[in-house]
């Protein structure tokens, strides 16, 4: 990972040299049978560049190639229950985070596991700061090798384990005090010494050290996922309650694009919420390409319920799309 003197050093990526976006339309291409049902809660770019998307269709994780055709796939209801996180590690493996078991799996990308943190179905007490209630995310530490995990629909805790899935620390209560989580959700190692969380139900993206101490704290609508690359922060915001979908111009369903000292500098999906092109409605998982292609994994079906609305067939729900840099532009 890349590292600075100190994290929120000023970027390359002022307003004027911004990279601009566009979503690449009809750029999915799956064959008959695989599918999302509306939820491909989460996706990451393997160590092969191939993209795997963790979601809650037949097949739970599907395989792409760079350009969306279909490479392959694994897993069903009965090896994940409710899919929802996913991660690369740096020697190539997946980390898998199952809501609906409490579990976290570590696995190759062909989906033989090699490490399993949490018992299967085993859910302990509410907001007791226990391992696991409901975890969402994981990352691995490219270094170390430890792996941070965000306990969050049923808890407000980071829990950090070592190599061998033991638990060195936690931290982290319920509350909207400075360090205090409603729902960490998105993880991201921001360099080898801070964590990014997306402390969803705080509207804000909280920065810690490894050992839990607070460095920073930013306003952010509902964030679901955040991710690093070279000078710039992605950060997938969920849409608005039920009470101010529609009302309230503005308000999520895009993916906010920062400087590392938290200036944005884009947003994708911006003032067009909903299911047509250059439109977010439910961002929740992400990844972004070396080359600034950004693939944003969806809960649409999930979302349009909440919201009262009528589910289209989830066959022919669009829950994962792909934008990509102004032709000839990069990232800095």
């Amino acid at each position: 990972m890349p590292d600075d003197e100190e994290f929120g050093a000023s970027s390359r990526a002022g307003r004027g040299g911004a990279v601009t976006y566009h979503e690449t339309a009809d750029w999915l291409r799956l064959p008959d049978g695989p599918t999302f049902s509306g939820a491909a809660s989460s996706v990451t770019i393997g160590a092969d560049e191939r993209i795997y998307v963790f979601n809650r269709g037949p097949q739970r994780i599907v395989v792409l190639e760079a350009d969306g055709t279909y490479a392959g796939g694994w897993g069903d209801a009965a090896d994940y229950a409710r899919p929802h996180g996913i991660s690369t590690c740096a020697d190539g493996d997946l980390l898998l985070v199952d809501v609906g078991a409490h579990v976290i799996d570590k696995v190759h990308p062909d989906g033989r596991r090699v490490l399993r943190l949490g018992t299967p179905g085993h859910r302990t007490a509410a907001y007791s700061g226990e391992p696991f209630n409901q975890p969402t995310d994981a990352v691995e530490h490219p270094a170390t090798r430890e792996i941070f995990v965000a306990d969050g629909y049923g808890n407000a805790r980071i829990h950090r384990y070592d190599p061998d899935g033991r638990l060195i620390s936690s931290w982290g209560k319920p509350g909207s005090g400075p360090g205090r989580l409603s729902n960490p959700h998105g993880l991201c190692l921001l360099d080898d010494d801070h964590l990014a969380v997306c402390d969803r139900e705080n509207h804000r993206l909280q920065i810690f050290d490894l050992d839990g101490g607070l460095v920073e704290s930013r306003h952010q609508h509902r964030p679901a996922a955040v991710r690093r690359i070279g000078d710039l922060l992605y950060i997938a915001e969920l849409g608005p309650p039920a009470y101010m979908h529609g009302s309230i111009p503005d308000m999520g369903s895009c993916v906010t694009v920062t400087t590392l000292d938290g200036t944005a500098v884009d947003r994708l999906g911006a003032h067009r919420p909903g299911l047509g092109v250059g439109a977010f409605l439910s961002p929740h998982g992400m990844a972004v390409s070396a080359t600034g292609a950004v693939y944003v994994a969806e809960v649409n079906a999930v979302y349009l319920e909440t919201l009262g609305l009528p589910v289209p067939p989830l066959d022919d729900l669009p829950s994962l799309r792909r934008w990509a840099p102004t032709e000839g532009e990069r990232i800095p």
